[in-house]
């Protein structure tokens, strides 16, 4: 053999390391990641709707609500995340601090709709709080997906795509519950 077959060779076998490298890669990350993210969704989703007091959550989120109407706080988006946080969610109650939603959202309109978005990306769920007052904007408008208590409801993407959802969240709750 020429030194420049050999070469040839060389360049060839190490572009095929490097591509299955690669794919070997990314797919232990991608089944790392769906698996880990799916475990965290489900931990997430049976403390909000089985380990949380759910009177206490909204009594926090129509705080929030208050705190808005006496002009404490302005409406809009609000994350959790450290890098990402405004000085104004340190005032938040702290069941839903310790509850780590990705953020809060107060309504724009002064409707006194707080939404608590407990995760994002793929995978939407979260809790959506009414005031005592609320006034229902439309006829058809939803609350949300499961009421948990009387002006708190659960909302879920997985509820848009399978009709019989509540059996997976049903599913979650811890044993004895």
């Amino acid at each position: 053999m020429t030194l420049k077959v050999i070469v040839i060779a060389a360049v060839i076998i190490l572009a095929v390391v490097i591509f299955v490298g690669y794919m070997a890669g990314d797919y232990l990350v991608a089944r790392g990641f769906l698996f880990f993210g799916a475990k965290d969704v489900q931990q997430k989703q049976v403390r909000l709707l089985y380990k949380t007091d759910h009177q206490t959550l909204l009594e926090a989120c129509r705080e929030i609500s208050r705190m808005v109407a006496r002009g404490e706080l302005k409406p809009g988006r609000y994350y959790l995340s450290r890098s990402r946080r405004l000085p104004a969610v340190s005032r938040f109650p702290q069941s839903i601090l310790d509850l780590a939603p990705n953020y809060v959202y107060i309504d724009e309109n002064n409707s006194g709709r707080v939404m608590l978005e407990m995760h994002g990306g793929f995978v939407h769920f979260g809790v959506q709080a009414y005031s005592e007052d609320y006034q229902k904007p439309f006829s058809s408008f939803e609350y949300g997906d499961k009421e948990l208590i009387s002006g708190l409801w659960y909302y879920d993407d997985g509820y848009i795509e399978n009709p019989e959802y509540d059996k997976i969240i049903e599913a979650l709750r811890p044993k004895g519950r």
